[in-house]
């Protein structure tokens, strides 16, 4: 008997109120010519009732329970029991709509061989009321400078060649890294293969305060041992060479960013120093210069300017 096309990867911790979503939403995903889909949920240690609402799925999917590692070491330990040639990964507190893995087949097929493909996101409430999609810059083929400027594939739209991934040797293990290891691996395949962009928006972001953006302290840690790590990798090192100051400083913007979107506009300035001096031309980057404008204004302008300009 053959295997399934796609291996579906949901990595949980203590998200009982959202993983069963998350779970149907990827039993209820379809493939041309009933290809397979296997879904393999990663409980990284809940000690809430999130193994209950995985218990109503058992028979059918595969679940494994670990102690506490973060999400990279438990998206791990469901790519090593995968059978797929293509991983797709959910977050639990997301979802997917129907249709999605089959437009990352899609693309997939195509000539090109591209080893990673990712789409657009829908933000939405606990109570799946959508916020707004995600208007991000949606690159294609050889993505490795922009993704070292800006993260802008959303963790829940990826799918990555399996192949691709265990060549990679999948995601960083490391604790400090959790919040951007997904960032970290994205930039990894990028500097080896193609990457594909999929235009549909087929996957639902859930924004509340539990998520670890919400913690600027937290992600600047992460954010900062992101950019160590990549930096190690020998193909991104010797892309990089001479430019490493700019991938740093991409990333004190993104932390700047975070700062001020988490109510600490003041925390912003720090990080948009740093940025500078560790790369004075950032004081020409779209990018910066948004940053920058956010921090000098603050939020209210911000708000009243984007309600005149979609007026």
């Amino acid at each position: 008997m053959t295997g399934p096309l796609f291996s579906a990867i949901i990595a949980t911790y203590n998200q009982a109120a959202f993983v069963g979503r998350a779970i149907q939403s990827a039993l209820d995903q379809r493939l041309p010519g009933d290809a397979g889909v296997e879904v393999i949920v990663v409980d990284d240690g809940s000690t809430d009732a999130t193994p209950h609402v995985t218990a109503t799925f058992q028979q059918r999917i595969t679940c494994i329970r670990q102690p506490n590692r973060r999400e990279g070491a438990a998206r791990n330990t469901a790519a090593a029991r995968a059978r797929g040639a293509y991983f797709a990964f959910l977050d639990s507190d997301d979802y997917w709509l129907p249709g999605k893995l089959a437009g990352d087949l899609a693309r997939f097929e195509r000539p090109d061989r591209t080893a990673l493909v990712y789409s657009r996101g829908r933000n939405v409430d606990p109570s799946n009321r959508v916020i707004g999609e995600r208007h991000l810059d949606h690159p294609e083929g050889d993505v490795f400078w922009p993704l070292a400027r800006e993260a802008f594939m959303p963790m829940s739209t990826v799918s990555v060649r399996a192949e691709a991934f265990r060549a990679c040797g999948g995601f960083v293990e490391d604790p400090h890294l959790s919040g951007t290891a997904d960032w970290e691996l994205w930039l990894r395949l990028a500097a080896r293969w193609p990457v594909g962009f999929v235009d549909q928006t087929a996957t639902c972001i859930r924004v509340h305060d539990r998520n670890m953006s919400a913690d600027p302290r937290y992600m600047e840690r992460a954010m900062l041992s992101g950019v160590r790590y990549a930096l190690r990798d020998p193909v991104i090192a010797r892309r990089a060479r001479g430019r490493e100051r700019f991938i740093s400083a991409c990333m004190y913007v993104t932390i700047a960013l975070n700062a001020y979107a988490n109510g600490r506009r003041r925390q912003a300035w720090p990080w948009l120093a740093r940025a500078i001096a560790s790369w004075p031309p950032q004081t020409v980057d779209p990018r910066f210069l948004g940053a920058l404008t956010r921090a000098l204004v603050g939020p209210q302008i911000v708000s009243r300017v984007g309600r005149v300009a979609h007026a």
